[in-house]
């Protein structure tokens, strides 16, 4: 068994708890953490994303403050730094065999960001232009091309608003030759009222569509056929033909509408004294930010974590308190310990244009959902986690329930705005059975799913490696962040990777978990147990 890191106190379930497959035999499992690499800065977002070299054994950090952190991970225990490369604006890293990408965007956000090809120790292979504000980059399983997400967000005074679209550098020709492709939205401008009836959610007053779109990450189906790149503030999901040399934008499937009064409901305030979860007559914009892709039964699978996302700028100031609009819910619903402090939107569900909104829109699903792909790329939810994540935090860590990623205690926080906000998630093999791992961007820490069979997945636990009580070391130089070690565990985990056992330093399955708040680094083992 790997070994528990002891210096840290952690207030949390120990572990993950036994849990029963879905054909009935018992798969005990637990999840611990091993080890932890702290930056030392506090919300300076010092650990983002990760992307593992097997190789090497190394792991390659986004450190959006500074550029690109190599931690060894020979002993999961100690990660130890071994180097670090100074990029402005970095966003996202991705490995394939013995190639590292990164991109970043170093200007503003009308300039057009980076792609850089680097070997595992950091030399430069080449580099090229990709589109506005690349946010994500990944690989096709063959390693002979990248795709990009380039959000294209309109700066903050929305005077000016770049397209969103998905890159393509194609490294067919070598890694030292990158050729880039740039696919546009442009072709569904005709389509858009009706996408917007089907549930795509475009509220910019003055933008094309390709400008409102902005593509935030992009999974690729196992035989690279295929990827799915998450349209976060739109509510919907583009599906990406990869004909190579002809990729194209195939489609644009909006997720249409969670409806909270018959989905489990959620706790629409933070101002009623602690969890009070009920069925409110809201609907809520899934608008996930990550997407994974697997294939199961001959057919693809996503899972996405709903963590929602409005729109608020110069230009565009979408929420609203509940209490604050004309709305057909009745009285209860504004009131403060109802759901009258609920964020929602006040561009969307004043369906006749009489002032009075006949239905009411929150920011993000709170949840976990997977979607079948049906053969002509359209999407069908097959399960959502309902109200489960925060029925879960309540009954086992209500110190963090909705908390905001803050030291000390602030449970509740959060519950009129997006409440836990899933957000980072991977999927992968942990003996016989599909694990789906998400990541709680307020709350903290992981939860797990068993997603072996999808249409029927099972919880089989939460980590979280936080101490609500703590509060981080003094502040020293007056600058309003604390100056010494950090003592109150993990705080917003933004990136979650997956690392099988197969390419795992230990030779059991890990999940590292980058935390932008505390800026740490956290390995987890996952160990299953004979029943």
């Amino acid at each position: 068994m790997l070994p528990l890191l002891t210096a840290v106190a952690l207030v949390m379930p120990q572990g993950l708890q036994e849990c029963t497959s879905p054909s009935g035999s018992p798969f005990p499992m637990h999840m611990q953490v091993v080890g932890r690499h702290a930056s030392g800065r506090w919300d300076e977002s010092a650990a983002e994303i990760a992307a593992w070299h097997p190789a090497s054994r190394r792991l390659f950090v986004v450190d959006a403050a500074r550029g690109l952190r190599v931690l060894d991970l020979t002993d999961p225990a100690r990660p130890l730094q071994v180097q670090e490369l100074a990029i402005e604006g970095m966003t996202s890293v991705a490995v394939h065999g013995d190639m590292v990408a990164v991109v970043h965007k170093p200007g503003g956000k009308v300039d057009r960001g980076t792609l850089e090809l680097l070997t595992p120790d950091l030399k430069p292979i080449a580099s090229c232009p990709v589109g506005f504000g690349p946010d994500m980059v990944c690989f096709t399983p063959d390693g002979k091309r990248l795709l990009v997400a380039n959000e294209g967000e309109a700066e903050l005074d929305g005077s000016e608003d770049p397209v969103g679209s998905i890159g393509v550098v194609d490294i067919s020709a070598g890694a030292a030759r990158p050729v880039y492709r740039e696919i546009s939205f442009s072709d569904f401008q005709p389509q858009r009222d009706a996408l917007t009836r089907r549930g795509l959610h475009c509220v910019s007053p003055r933008a094309t569509l390709p400008q409102d779109l902005e593509p935030e990450y992009v999974a690729v189906a196992p035989d690279g056929s295929r990827a799915f790149a998450t349209l976060q503030e739109n509510n919907a999901i583009a599906v990406i033909d990869l004909a190579p040399g002809a990729e194209r934008i195939a489609s644009i499937q909006p997720l249409g509408f969670k409806d909270f009064a018959k989905s489990g409901g959620l706790d629409a305030s933070d101002k009623d004294g602690g969890p009070s979860i009920k069925p409110w007559p809201v609907l809520g914009l899934y608008q996930p930010d990550t997407v994974k892709c697997f294939e199961h039964g001959g057919v693809l699978w996503l899972a996405t974590a709903n963590e929602g996302e409005e729109r608020e700028r110069g230009d565009v100031q979408e929420p609203r308190r509940l209490s604050d609009l004309k709305h057909a819910l009745g009285p209860e619903a504004s009131a403060k310990d109802g759901a009258g402090r609920l964020q929602v939107s006040g561009l969307r569900g004043d369906d006749d244009g009489d002032g009075t909104f006949e239905r009411v829109f929150c920011f993000g699903g709170r949840s976990v959902s997977l979607w079948r792909v049906e053969a002509d790329g359209s999407l069908t939810q097959a399960w959502d986690s309902g109200a489960q994540i925060e029925r879960l935090m309540q009954e086992r860590m209500p110190e963090a329930f909705n908390a905001d990623s803050e030291p000390g205690m602030n449970a509740d926080s959060r519950s009129d705005n997006r409440g836990p906000e899933p957000e980072g998630l991977d999927v992968g093999w942990v003996g016989d059975r599909r694990l789906l791992f998400v990541g709680l961007e307020r709350a903290g820490g992981v939860m797990a799913w068993d997603i072996t069979v999808p249409e029927r997945p099972i919880w089989v636990g939460w980590i979280n490696p936080r101490d609500p009580r703590a509060l981080t070391s003094e502040d020293r130089d007056g600058d309003g962040k604390p100056d010494g070690p950090f003592v109150a565990g993990d705080m917003a985990p933004e990136g979650v990777l997956f690392i099988p056992a197969a390419t795992s330093p230990s030779g059991a399955p890990l999940i590292v978990v980058c935390n932008e708040v505390s800026g740490t680094t956290t390995v987890m083992g996952i160990v299953p147990k004979a029943p």
